[in-house]
């Protein structure tokens, strides 16, 4: 346990997250780098990493009901490098990529069905894709296309929040504009006359209302 501690899940005993979601972003170069379309429609619905959370801290073991695949991938786990439950993630994802795209692109649907796996998946067809992947890029590849995708999501935030408040600046102006036409209609509604004729049909509003009541009254009728 030392050894797996200070070694496979070594970002995952840090006091924050950070290295972890990191790590997990490793996955999407991956799924770039062999299926674009793919990619793009998995970042179209950000879907983000949190499905894979799971596999990761627990070698899929939380994840999957065969006792047989976990055991299986627990041998191959210890046996191989210490980003390879990274490998097998993006090998996961590439062959489901057909489920994928059938279902729509939102977060909700693209999440619900990436958590749940199926007790099918063809592990010793994926481990041998996971170990293909690990051969074919290297992890200084991966991490430059990790860096470029972390600056574009923070400029994408940056527009986000700058059109937010642009929002809230062009709703506020609305407000005001509203407030300032109300002032100056409202003098120009409230002249004299205006106010003269005003109170005196309230006036005579009241005067037959007690009438109609007297004569109702007079006449048996409340």
């Amino acid at each position: 346990m030392e050894e797996l501690s200070t070694n496979h899940f070594s970002e995952c005993m840090q006091e924050t997250m950070d290295a972890t979601q990191k790590r997990l972003m490793f996955i999407w170069p991956l799924v770039d780098l062999e299926n674009s379309h793919l990619f793009q429609f998995l970042q179209q619905s950000a879907v983000g990493t949190l499905f894979a959370l799971p596999w990761y801290l627990t070698w899929f073991g939380h994840s999957l009901n065969s006792y047989k695949d976990v055991v299986r991938l627990y041998d191959y786990f210890l046996a191989s490098p210490i980003y390879m439950p990274i490998f097998v993630t993006a090998a996961i994802i590439l062959y489901r990529a057909e489920d994928i795209l059938h279902v729509d692109c939102d977060m909700a649907s693209v999440h619900c069905l990436l958590s749940k796996l199926p007790d099918d998946l063809p592990f010793e067809d994926l481990l041998n894709t996971a170990s293909l992947l690990y051969d074919k890029y290297s992890l200084t590849v991966i991490e430059k296309h990790v860096e470029d995708l972390v600056r574009k999501e923070k400029l994408q935030r940056q527009l986000e929040e700058k059109r937010i408040q642009e929002r809230r600046k062009q709703l506020a102006r609305n407000a005001r504009a509203g407030n300032n036409n109300l002032a100056r209609w409202l003098p120009q509604m409230l002249t004299p006359k205006s106010m003269i004729v005003t109170t005196a049909f309230s006036i005579l509003v009241g005067i037959c209302a007690y009438y109609y009541k007297n004569q109702y009254l007079s006449a048996g009728v409340s």
